[in-house]
């Protein structure tokens, strides 16, 4: 009972999954996917983040790292609070020509 329980499970999951795919185009299904048109070098993307971490005037960044590799973010570091944390990835995911995106930052305790 268990094992036909869970082979019918298994089968509705993967029904779903092949209607979402036939649904959704290629960019929904992964929307950090790139064209040829669309790729920009690492540098360009991180000095991009970088600039909007520093313009937003509620953002201490002086705190926050950011590299970038094929493409790929990855942000670390120490922020004020949640909403802290939320704008600067936030800003970091908005810029164009990613691939993907990592959040390393963690939240300061008060001294």
């Amino acid at each position: 009972m268990v094992f036909s329980l869970l082979r019918f499970m298994s089968q509705r999951r993967e029904g779903i999954m092949q209607r979402h795919h036939k649904e959704h185009s290629a960019e929904e299904r992964n929307p950090f996917k790139l064209s040829e048109t669309q790729w920009r070098p690492d540098a360009e993307i991180r000095a991009e983040i970088q600039e909007r971490l520093n313009e937003d005037p509620l953002l201490d960044a002086t705190s926050i790292f950011v590299s970038v590799s094929s493409g790929r973010v990855l942000i670390e570091g120490s922020v004020e609070n949640d909403e802290a944390k939320r704008r600067a990835e936030t800003h970091s995911r908005q810029v164009s020509g990613i691939s993907g995106h990592d959040s390393n930052l963690c939240i300061r305790r008060p001294r």
